[in-house]
């Protein structure tokens, strides 16, 4: 009799428990799930059921299934329980609320399945559940990323592999601002998913070539010319990874890709070189490197400015000087018959104008762009466009 009375005694005392976790859940309901529901005539157990969810509790997760609770109830946020498990962690609730029937592609409000939280929380056990069940693996949320995306981000090797090995997941997808999951990888520097995403074929490496050398990951760069990547990609605005890495200065990554054949001559939509990028930031190592490859010192850019110009504009008096003794001309003239003497007194740089003065800069110049300039204003024959064009040129 003793062991026939055990069992419903335990059972009673679990009951119990139960129904006095539910009284404190009442008590404290605003402190834990801020995004909770509480639409008018709700039932109260489906407000509870995403707490216990919450908290891991899977004895009350079950009556509270049986009192009526919903698993496809949401919160503010547009998250059913099972998108609460997943990003817990909490692997039985998860395993139980799929046997109940939860939506396994349910999208909150921000476009994100649980796979989505799976994959962005690193827990690969509960991924592999969702995915069993049949997980869109393509899944997009309102940023058009998918689990593939970031998976390729945080360097989850193993989950990008099996979401490759999944129906639906391509590694061409692009997000809405055109990268797909070799970028994110790059931008990263995840190196075993960008060979990864190499060796699967249909990754954009041209394009993660240029956000590998924007994000400074040297190591992604080498890796990407190796695994076929052209040194001389451009992207929609004609913007090569040599400009790129010019422009900020990044001298070993610009010998990387000079050594892979990088081409210093090409130009973005601008006409800017990436010697243009290079004396605009005053980085004058990478000057000099792009100097000792044939850099034309005096190529223009669509305002007809040369890197001399630039270099003026931001007072870099260290890389004018270097351009000046690599044979620039100091009295290149640009829209308007601007040159870097007009350029430099302009923005107030006084080493600067005595530099270019000293090196043959001809001052009759700034009074004959003073009134070619003043004569056109009054005439009103002031090209609009030149605010606009001038202005492009401060990021360069």
């Amino acid at each position: 009799m003793k062991s026939g009375s055990s069992e419903p005694e335990k059972q009673d005392l679990t009951e119990a428990g139960a129904v006095q976790e539910l009284r404190w859940m009442e008590l404290g309901s605003e402190e834990t799930l801020g995004t909770a529901t509480e639409r008018p005539g709700a039932p109260r157990a489906w407000r509870r059921l995403l707490q216990a969810v919450w908290r891991g509790h899977l004895g009350l997760t079950t009556q509270l299934l049986r009192q009526g609770a919903s698993v496809e109830e949401r919160d503010r946020a547009g998250r059913t329980p099972l998108h609460l498990a997943v990003l817990r962690g909490h692997v039985p609730l998860v395993r139980f609320l799929l046997q109940r029937g939860a939506p396994v592609g349910a999208a909150d409000r921000a476009g994100r399945t649980p796979l989505h939280e799976a994959v962005w929380q690193g827990h690969s056990q509960v991924a592999e559940l969702l995915l069993q069940r049949g997980a869109p693996a393509g899944a997009r949320t309102g940023a058009g990323l998918t689990p593939l995306h970031w998976a390729a981000a945080l360097g989850c090797t193993l989950l990008a592999g099996r979401l490759l090995d999944t129906p639906g997941s391509c590694p061409a997808d692009a997000d809405v601002r055109g990268w797909t999951a070799a970028h994110w990888a790059a931008a990263g520097g995840r190196l075993p998913v960008l060979q990864l995403l190499a060796a699967r074929g249909g990754a954009d490496l041209d394009g993660a070539l240029l956000v590998a050398a924007a994000a400074g990951r040297s190591a992604a760069l080498r890796l990407l010319l190796e695994e076929g990547a052209r040194a001389d990609a451009q992207d929609g605005a004609g913007n090569t990874a040599l400009g790129v890495a010019a422009g900020l200065g990044r001298r070993q990554d610009m010998e990387v890709l000079l050594d892979h054949g990088a081409d210093p001559s090409l130009k973005d939509r601008h006409s800017r070189s990436a010697l243009h990028r290079a004396a605009a930031g005053g980085h004058l190592p990478a000057v000099q490197l792009l100097a000792a490859w044939g850099a034309e010192v005096d190529t223009q850019d669509s305002l007809g400015l040369t890197p001399l110009h630039h270099a003026a504009r931001g007072g870099h008096m260290d890389v004018a000087s270097h351009l000046l003794d690599g044979g620039a001309q100091v009295n290149a003239a640009g829209w308007l018959h601007k040159t870097p003497l007009n350029v430099a007194r302009e923005h107030g740089h006084g080493p600067t104008v005595e530099l270019l003065l000293s090196r043959g800069a001809s001052p009759t110049q700034i009074m004959q762009w003073g009134e070619v300039a003043q004569d056109l204003v009054s005439e009103g024959g002031l090209p609009q466009a030149l605010p606009t064009l001038w202005s492009e040129q401060k990021d360069c």
